[in-house]
């Protein structure tokens, strides 16, 4: 499965390198991409916990996803 997040508060690179770091040991995330014009991030993920997971650690790290 897959989600695309539109994420406000991705301004640069460094955002996108730290969005992939915060998700990269989050258990059922398998894959992590992003855009920083259109500031989306795409996540491949094994179930709905893995979702929530990853949503969670995103908004924890600063970048809380709007949809």
């Amino acid at each position: 499965m897959q989600k695309t997040w539109n994420i406000p508060t991705i301004s640069c690179n460094h955002c996108l390198m730290s969005i992939r770091r915060e998700l990269k040991f989050v258990d059922g995330v398998e894959y992590v991409d992003g855009d920083v014009q259109s500031k989306t991030v795409v996540v491949a993920y094994t179930n709905e916990a893995a979702l929530d997971r990853a949503r969670a650690a995103l908004a924890e790290a600063g970048y809380a996803p709007v949809n």
